[in-house]
């Protein structure tokens, strides 16, 4: 990473193979409702995760998991791909062995081919060594022990894993579901972003159009060049991103994230207006009161 006073700081571009959606949103208006859920140990994370929504009778949801001792750990980073199908790709998988521990991760829940899916991006540490971040493989790391997550249950439209044509990448999208019978007033968007569009720019342009004007923002997703209010740009043309804290209060939009990059590079803090462009997809979850 270096200081953006070392180079331009207007926001990048990135080309993908298929052709540019004409809609480059996608959102559904849903309910949510905030629990604490018990993620039991012994299991991989994904099953741990699917069985704690179940007892709870909850089908799509974001999590927030933070402090969990992890028996094994897999996860991947931003990468290129070697065939040149994909503007972006994954880096090969890195795999951490007891004593791991994610530090913080973000979890949208939703269906691939009618089965749960999870999408995580976030935070690690093996032992003392340096902290590492990326996007998780559930299915392969196993839970230690038993740990407490934050959950944000959403009823009313779930998240589907569908084909994208602009990106040709297998991606989440938001739907109503029609088999939540809830009558309960929206609090919620469940929203998608496409790429080469401002972060900053689509969500305070979406939430004005819906007349949002305050919400906490959650979620996960891709950026290029992510440049930091600090200074501090990274270098990589794709880097994956966590919310740590996304408020809009009278249409002013903070969001606090960590960024990855090809290559390991992160960082965290306020992302700067106007200059972080969307580089893959950014899922979302706009809550207000």
């Amino acid at each position: 990473m270096i200081p953006l006073s070392n180079r331009s700081t207007k926001a990048g571009a990135i080309h993908h193979p298929g052709t540019p959606a004409q809609h480059r949103y996608q959102a559904q208006h849903c309910y949510t409702k905030e629990r604490d859920i018990i993620l039991e140990g012994g299991q991989t994370l994904h099953d741990a995760i699917v069985h704690a929504l179940e007892k709870h009778g909850i089908t799509a949801a974001y999590l927030t998991i933070n402090d969990a001792a992890m028996e094994s750990l897999h996860f991947v980073m931003p990468g290129n791909d070697p065939s040149g199908a994909h503007a972006a790709w994954y880096s090969d998988t890195y795999r951490l062995s007891s004593p791991a521990k994610i530090l913080t991760a973000g979890a949208h829940v939703g269906l691939r081919d009618g089965e749960p899916f999870l999408h995580c991006h976030g935070t690690w540490q093996h032992g003392k060594e340096p902290i590492m971040a990326g996007h998780l493989l559930a299915p392969d790391s196993l839970l230690a022990t038993d740990v407490t997550a934050s959950c944000i249950a959403i009823e009313g439209a779930h998240l589907v894993v569908t084909q994208d044509e602009e990106t040709r990448f297998s991606l989440f999208a938001p739907y109503a579901n029609t088999n939540d019978s809830t009558s309960s007033k929206a609090n919620a968007i469940l929203l998608t972003l496409r790429p080469n569009q401002d972060i900053h720019e689509a969500i305070t342009s979406i939430a004005e159009l819906h007349e949002i004007p305050s919400a906490q923002v959650l979620g996960i997703g891709s950026l290029i060049n992510t440049c930091f209010t600090d200074g501090i740009q990274l270098e990589s043309h794709a880097n994956e991103i966590l919310i740590l804290d996304g408020r809009l209060e009278s249409g002013q939009l903070s969001l606090q994230a960590l960024s990855v990059g090809i290559g390991g590079e992160q960082h965290q803090g306020e992302l700067a207006p106007g200059c972080n462009t969307i580089c893959v997809t950014c899922e979302l979850l706009l809550r207000f009161p």
